[in-house]
């Protein structure tokens, strides 16, 4: 055994430091070095939702309160055909997702504007970080790769709305992968 380690010492570091190099290179980019405290505070997002001029649902933080508005088309703005939006507030220490009520549209030649009952005693900050540091990101995770790209394969979108600080995300739950937009964090309720 030893001679034949011997006579192959080149061989055995050449198959070794490349596995050995990996190894390093795949533990240093999964540990977390730095502990980072779980996110706490509350953040409000909208589903079905792009924040644009022409859309005729609108959510905004204003005076440090989320309120809905409803613009009806005019004949010099055609809206096209636009979604009510979805309302929700994320809870990072029950890791939930609870839906807030936005009123319904009776007389759609109406403006609307009013502050969410749900919402009306929460001070919200339309901050894109958090005072505690993270920010509501956009996370591309597909699984393509080198082999899938050479012989073909399935390919299956990991992409998801996660809150991120650092190298630490907390996935968002109900948040779906395309048209949601951030609206604020709860600084108070």
């Amino acid at each position: 055994m030893k001679a034949f380690l011997k006579e192959n010492a080149v061989l055995i570091a050449g198959i070794s430091l490349p596995v050995l190099l990996t190894l390093i290179f795949f533990f240093a980019t999964q540990v977390e070095w730095t502990p980072v405290p779980p996110p706490k505070y509350q953040l409000v997002f909208a589903t079905d939702y792009q924040n644009r001029t022409n859309n005729p649902y609108q959510i905004v933080v204003q005076d440090s309160q989320v309120r809905f508005r409803y613009f009806p088309p005019t004949k010099e703005r055609d809206y096209g055909h636009w979604n009510k939006p979805r309302l929700y507030v994320y809870r990072p220490k029950t890791d939930t997702s609870q839906e807030i009520v936005i009123p319904s549209i009776d007389d759609p030649d109406k403006q609307i504007d009013v502050v969410l009952p749900e919402l009306a005693t929460a001070k919200i900050s339309p901050l894109k970080e958090s005072p505690d540091g993270y920010s509501f990101e956009y996370e591309y995770g597909g699984n393509r790769n080198l082999m899938t790209e050479i012989f073909g394969g399935g390919h299956r979108s990991r992409s998801n709305y996660v809150l991120r600080k650092g190298s630490y995300k907390v996935v968002i739950p109900k948040a779906p992968r395309y048209n949601s937009e951030f609206i604020g964090w709860i600084l108070e309720e």
